[in-house]
């Protein structure tokens, strides 16, 4: 059992005037990190308990290259012959930035970040960094935390993946079979990305965390803390990426 109030995992989605669907995501505690008997664990994945006190919105899926190019005139991706329903990649961390204040704009919010330049050229920090503010109490969209991330990943479970434990991890072993029901990744790609939405959701509707391509977080990589955090933000130097990728484990 977790040792904090995890709130009941109810799937609760819209899909919004652009054909976005976004899933509401209640706030509350769960356990991050993964506990020493994991197989595959990696060595900053410390178990600890962390507390998000705001309701947060994420998108079911991982943002398509037709969204994309819809909102910011362009197309970066390098697997353009996988279709529009394919995910966005080959993208930075300003240019994510910059599609989340596309979104702001968009809906009338206030934007999160501060950009500057265009396309595969701009450049982005928060807003918070220069105003002194909570990145939590952002009115418009941004990129989720880590903590957000996995949080919603999670969607209330303890094992490796949502939908059980992990058996294999490595580029030799057999294709792992609760991985290869909700990501795309090495074992099963083809070395390609996939349309989104193709592989079994949690139970917050989410799709593609575990695999597919990697994806983006707000803070920046550190090594988790050993005891109980609220509204954590990393502040490595280093991006945070998470989820499992086309050439990767999930």
């Amino acid at each position: 059992s977790l040792p904090c109030n995890h709130p009941a995992v109810t799937k609760s989605c819209t899909t919004d005037n652009m054909g976005v669907t976004w899933c509401d995501i209640p706030s509350g505690c769960f356990q991050m990190g993964s506990p020493n008997t994991e197989k595959c664990r990696g060595t900053s994945e410390s178990y600890h308990p962390v507390t998000l006190t705001n309701d947060f919105e994420i998108m079911s899926t991982e943002v398509t290259q037709e969204q994309f190019k819809a909102l910011m005139g362009y197309n970066p991706s390098h697997f353009t012959s996988c279709g529009n329903d394919c995910p966005v990649e080959n993208i930075t961390w300003d240019e994510a930035a910059a599609f989340a204040n596309a979104l702001s704009s968009n809906a009338g919010l206030t934007a999160c970040y501060k950009c500057s330049g265009t396309g595969v050229n701009v450049t982005c920090t928060s807003t918070t960094k220069t105003q002194g503010k909570d990145i939590y109490t952002c009115e418009g969209y941004r990129l989720p935390t880590e903590a957000e991330w996995e949080y919603a990943y999670r969607a209330g479970t303890t094992t490796a993946f949502y939908n059980g434990g992990i058996t294999y991890c490595l580029s030799t072993d057999p294709n792992d079979p609760n991985a290869d029901k909700i990501g795309w990744y090495f074992q099963n790609s083809n070395k390609t990305s996939h349309p989104v939405g193709k592989k079994t959701p949690n139970n917050w509707g989410l799709y593609d965390m575990a695999g597919n391509i990697f994806e983006l977080c707000h803070d920046g990589y550190g090594t988790n803390p050993s005891s109980h955090v609220t509204n954590p933000v990393g502040t490595g130097t280093w991006v945070n990426i998470r989820g499992g990728s086309w050439d990767w484990m999930p």
